[in-house]
């Protein structure tokens, strides 16, 4: 075997083992661009830059990724071999690699996929390096503003505002107004913050801001929502109250109203009968004096009892009635003989 035909190998087998020795020799010694990526998003990873992105005479891409740039343990990403065709020989699961700007894609990234990525270009005798330092960030969500605490004496509004997040990692909270020109300074490493306002700031609006190195979302308070103008509080509560009590009373009128109404209405109902008959004629039969024990021979031309017709006024409910005469007709039989 002749060894000189093995030099260009051995020689490259040299500058790879030089470049991984600079590696890992530590983390200051690594001048990796530092890539920021969405958490659960894709993210490309450009390992080249404009004027290097293909080389058409490569023969083996390899990229490699660990979790700090001291590892000696890396994980092989994509063994790419021009020669046997456009398709990785190698590829893992959820990454693409893009042959025509030597970039790799991460899809639906995962916490896991941080680290140090290292993509190694040969072509003929030269070797070239590439690193890139991914960093994923969960995105922040809309803050919400809630009123910890609410005063307002002599004219001043005093409130407690804090800026709450649910998602989002190494979240920073930041306050202003949006009159003002200067930002508004909570408490250090707290999202809280404290307000005085006087009567010609009561109707200000607050801006809270979160944030992380890839996304931010911000949120408005209104302090007018809690904190009223000295002169105007009272006023305003004091024409509530009376439309309120004014409703009231008007409620109460029409009810009595209509509840005398109907007791008219059933007085005239009532008294109707009285109007249309005043007199009424009473049918009486009474029988005429003689022994209970004795029964009388029955006279065929004769009847044996006596009518009497008697003209009587119905009472009057209303006014009280007055005495009225009452006359009785009454025939009587002669006795017999």
């Amino acid at each position: 075997m002749d060894p000189q035909r093995h030099l260009p190998s051995n020689l490259l087998l040299l500058l790879f083992l030089a470049f991984e020795l600079s590696c890992t020799t530590g983390e200051g010694s690594m001048n990796c661009p530092k890539i920021l990526g969405a958490l659960g998003h894709s993210v490309l990873l450009p390992f080249t830059s404009g004027e290097n992105k293909t080389m058409n005479k490569s023969k083996h891409i390899l990229v490699t990724v660990a979790e700090s740039p001291g590892s000696s343990v890396k994980k092989k990403i994509v063994s790419f071999h021009q020669m046997e065709g456009d398709s990785p020989g190698y590829l893992e699961n959820r990454y693409q690699f893009h042959l025509e700007d030597l970039s790799l894609e991460i899809l639906e990234s995962k916490k896991e996929d941080e680290g140090w990525y290292t993509m190694t270009q040969e072509e003929n005798v030269s070797v070239q390096l590439f690193c890139l330092q991914l960093k994923l960030y969960e995105q922040v969500s809309t803050p919400e503003i809630k009123v910890v605490s609410h005063t307002q004496e002599n004219g001043n509004c005093s409130l407690t505002l804090d800026c709450l997040v649910e998602t989002g990692d190494q979240v920073t909270v930041g306050w202003r107004e949006v009159a003002g020109a200067h930002p508004l300074s909570p408490a250090i490493g707290s999202n809280r913050l404290h307000l005085t306002l006087g009567p010609q700031h009561a109707d200000n609006t607050y801006i809270c801001t979160v944030s992380n190195p890839i996304s931010n979302r911000s949120q408005a308070f209104h302090a007018g929502h809690k904190c009223m103008k000295s002169g105007e509080l009272t006023p305003q509560w004091g024409l509530y109250a009376g439309l309120v009590l004014g409703g009231i009373i008007g409620v109460v009128m029409i009810i009595q109203a209509v509840i005398l109404l109907l007791r008219r209405k059933g007085k005239i109902d009532h008294n109707q009968p009285t109007m249309e008959g005043k007199n009424r004629t009473i049918y009486a039969q009474v029988q005429k004096s003689g022994s209970v024990h004795k029964k009388p021979d029955p006279l065929p031309a004769q009847d044996p009892c006596t009518t009497i017709y008697v003209a009587a006024a119905e009472p009057v409910l209303e006014p009280a009635p007055e005495l009225t005469s009452i006359t009785v007709y009454a025939s009587v039989m002669p006795p017999e003989s």
